[in-house]
């Protein structure tokens, strides 16, 4: 493609040659001979501070909302991420154009919901790919995930790569992120799934209302023909706001009344839950081995989506038959001891204490023993309601450090244990050094017991100001339980 057809592509002026483009990047170190380097605006950088490098490796043209210099060649763009991601689609294509898309956004559950979706085409016969916050899973390899939603430049090759070995559906988690910034820019879903919205990621977005209209902007990628098709939890509150304005082709999900989509005569186990299915396609006994209401919520989501993509009933539940426990989401740990053990990723006061009643609810009047923590340089608004949420639901909270990031742990620990004070527990002990509070609590349990160690999940290190150490909770479980075993 030549600059001046990319230019016209995406909406930018081109100043200098017009010469062929093959590719795009936003990192200016992985530039190859040919490609245009996207200067992308930052949080701390512009990507423009490293154009240079860009042009020394063969960049052919920098597009960016910022001058290169003279002796650049220049796609000049007032947006350049919704520019860039127009861009990316185009070089990679149009692999968008092949593949019938699943968008999913909100707070909670979207990996469980994205890979649920994935088992079940995988039932139905349909080749396909799973992109989001845990890895990029194509037929035949996976690779770790950076961030839930990739930059455009890197998600257009994965769709190409899905696209062209045979490929018919993508299934990608959307984080509020992704579309504030225009990384799907462009993107048509045919279907677009609303799980749930709660506190998160409000020192980006500011308050609640921000965070929801961020979500709501998924709307706006619905495919207009064959128009794309909604799912939306509709016995959330936030997103029954999604729902009450209704548009044709409409599925709604969840355990309350009127959704299109629930589940009957629950029984909820360690093991998973057996349950009714009720679908616009009928009825049907089901079995989902992943534990707690919250996940059977995410089946819903699932079994919604199918029902718009038109996969069949027995297809469905077999699907959900097959379920594994995702890394790091309410995961159970085999470590030889005399009680369960469980890792989960909730990090937030609604999702700590989704996950909490969900073991409650199982645990067989079991104590449950919390090691848990907040992440540095994020919203500090939920610190003390997650310490609230654990107080009242454990009983034994163990607070800890999670991913300080620039942050005092100890302030952090501190901010936590005045939540948990006001819930009226008087059992919480607060250890700053992860690995120790992971110890005191494998000590502390008992085959009366059930530990779960919260906040990290399938993540692989522990984040401090001036180094990432290696750190996996699942890892770590196991190495002390032997311990403790010999």
């Amino acid at each position: 493609m030549t600059l001046a057809e990319l230019a016209a592509t995406c909406g930018a002026s081109l100043r200098g040659a017009g010469a062929e483009a093959t590719g795009i990047t936003h990192v200016a170190q992985a530039v190859q001979p040919g490609w245009v380097f996207a200067a992308l605006p930052g949080a701390r950088h512009h990507g423009i501070e490293f154009a240079a490098v860009a042009q020394e490796r063969g960049a052919v043209a920098v597009l960016s909302d910022r001058d290169p210099g003279p002796q650049a060649v220049w796609l000049a763009a007032s947006n350049p991420r919704r520019a860039t991601a127009l861009a990316a689609w185009a070089l990679a294509g149009h692999p968008e154009r092949r593949l019938r898309m699943v968008g999913i956004t909100g707070t909670n559950g979207k990996s469980t919901v994205a890979d649920l979706v994935g088992r079940i085409a995988g039932a139905a016969g349909v080749p396909n790919g799973v992109f989001g916050t845990i890895a990029h899973t194509l037929p035949g390899r996976s690779e770790r995930a950076v961030r839930t939603t990739p930059e455009a430049t890197d998600l257009a090759p994965l769709l190409a790569e899905l696209a062209d070995g045979g490929g018919q559906v993508a299934i990608l988690e959307v984080s509020s992120h992704a579309l504030s910034l225009e990384r799907v820019h462009g993107l048509e879903f045919d279907v677009a799934i609303w799980t749930n919205l709660t506190r998160d990621h409000l020192d980006f977005h500011h308050d609640l209302e921000g965070y929801f209209a961020a979500k709501q902007r998924l709307a706006d990628l619905l495919r207009r023909e064959p128009p794309g098709r909604r799912v939306i939890g509709a016995d959330d509150p936030y997103m029954a706001r999604l729902a009450a304005s209704p548009r044709p082709g409409d599925l709604t999900f969840g355990l309350g009344p009127g959704c299109t989509v629930t589940a009957t005569e629950t029984s909820p186990s360690l093991e998973g839950t057996t349950f009714i299915l009720r679908a616009p396609l009928g009825d049907a006994p089901a079995r989902l081995p992943l534990v707690g209401v919250h996940n059977l919520r995410n089946a819903l989501a699932a079994v919604a989506c199918a029902v718009a993509l038109g996969w069949n009933l027995e297809v469905i539940v077999r699907g959900l038959e097959g379920a594994e426990p995702l890394p790091g989401r309410l995961e159970p740990v085999a470590a030889g001891t005399h009680f369960p053990v469980f890792v989960d990723y909730a990090h937030t006061p609604d999702a700590l204490e989704k996950v909490l009643l969900a073991l409650r609810d199982v645990g067989e009047e079991r104590r449950l023993v919390v090691v848990f923590g907040c992440g540095g340089d994020r919203d500090p608004g939920k610190r003390a309601p997650m310490g609230e949420v654990v107080g009242r639901l454990a009983d034994v909270p163990i607070i800890t450090s999670d991913n300080p990031r620039s942050e005092d742990p100890q302030a952090i620990i501190d901010a936590v244990l005045g939540g948990v004070r006001a819930s009226g527990n008087p059992r919480a002990l607060a250890i700053p050094d992860r690995r120790e509070a992971i110890g005191a609590a494998l000590s502390l349990a008992d085959e009366r017991c059930l530990v779960l160690v919260a906040g990290k999940g399938h993540e692989t290190e522990q984040i401090f100001a001036d180094r990432s150490v290696p750190f996996d909770d699942r890892a770590v479980i196991r190495e002390l339980a032997r311990r403790k075993g010999a």
